[in-house]
């Protein structure tokens, strides 16, 4: 049996070990639209706030136009079209004002939810019941609470896109065999999302790990 470091020096060693790596993995398509974020400490102490705009939702009749309606600035828009890859043209109804509502009754702030869809558009193509919606439910059940969840949304909006056993359950299990315990884990995931969201377990956190 080859020789591991400790649980409490693998958390604070790998995600310093990550930090150059190229993203892999199966969100990929996800990660490689950009990154943003806020420390931990501004995190904690950042009032979560949500904010309705004025303007009735039937005033609007396109997704650009919602958004724009919200807040969106002109080089906000023009992003996210950019990263959306496809013609931007999600249905309003059925995908564009439920992911915002969500993300707002998760706790974001208006403009972290700005944020988050500038930098992870993608998430207009996805069913939230299907996909979002259950990797905040597991979340939880590791025992993150909601403002963390929030956090987490707020530092990596492509958590809420990547598959649950493709991607998230394989690399917390892998935590735990290394020696990490919940508490543990729950911390590296709150303090280090991308973590879970942007590597590669076979090719990527288990090769540093070995390398550690």
């Amino acid at each position: 049996i080859g020789w591991r470091p400790a649980p409490l020096l693998l958390l604070l060693l790998l995600p310093f070990c990550l930090t150059s790596v190229a993203v892999l993995g199966p969100c990929r398509s996800w990660v490689a639209i950009g990154r943003w974020g806020l420390s931990g400490t501004q995190c904690a102490a950042r009032p979560r706030v949500s904010r309705r705009s004025s303007l009735s939702d039937d005033d609007c009749t396109t997704a650009e136009a919602y958004l724009s309606s919200l807040g969106f600035s002109d080089g906000e828009l023009r992003t996210l079209k950019a990263r959306y890859v496809q013609r931007f043209e999600p249905d309003l109804e059925t995908k564009v004002k439920p992911c915002i509502r969500w993300l707002s009754d998760l706790g974001l702030s208006d403009l972290e939810v700005r944020k988050a869809v500038v930098a992870c558009p993608m998430m207009f193509r996805q069913r939230l019941e299907e996909t979002s919606k259950p990797v905040v439910m597991w979340l939880k059940g590791l025992g993150i609470d909601d403002s963390q969840v929030a956090d987490m949304i707020t530092k990596f909006p492509q958590l809420i896109g990547c598959r649950l056993e493709e991607n998230l359950k394989p690399t917390v299990r892998w935590l735990k065999e290394v020696g990490l315990d919940d508490s543990q884990v729950a911390k590296m995931l709150t303090t280090h999302p991308h973590l879970i969201g942007s590597y590669s377990l076979e090719k990527t956190l288990k090769p540093r790990v070995q390398w550690l």
